[in-house]
């Protein structure tokens, strides 16, 4: 069996270099995505095939978060990240949380704030 820790190190990599393939593949079947409602209400995304969907455009090089430590207890791993400051010098960072099953990520659960620093 795949460590948890191991496996959403193994996502963010793919996350990273914008690899969907390798990125889908480490999502269940029944996976469940909850993204942060940064712009009003933000709807639950069920299915590989619709998450993978709603990654599409969010992963790869370019402009996208930093990705900090993974921890891990369990099938439980949160991971840290945040954006580059913006021009007013706040800084958009959160945390991922994942729920892991039988090897593979069950649901993802964004968590952010805007802060004035890192």
């Amino acid at each position: 069996m795949t460590d948890a820790r191991e496996l959403v190190e193994r996502f963010n990599a793919a996350w990273v270099r914008g690899d969907l393939a390798a990125v889908s593949t480490c999502l269940a079947d029944d996976v469940t995505y909850r993204p942060n409602a940064w712009d009003g209400p933000a709807p639950t995304v069920r299915g590989r095939d619709a998450v993978t969907a709603a990654f599409a455009d969010q992963l790869g090089p370019g402009e996208s978060p930093v990705l900090g430590p993974v921890w891990a207890a369990g099938e439980r791993v949160v991971c840290e990240w945040a954006w580059a400051p913006a021009e007013d010098g706040t800084v958009l960072c959160g945390l991922d949380v994942y729920r892991v099953h039988d090897g593979r990520i069950v649901a993802k659960d964004v968590y952010g704030k805007i802060t004035t620093g890192s």
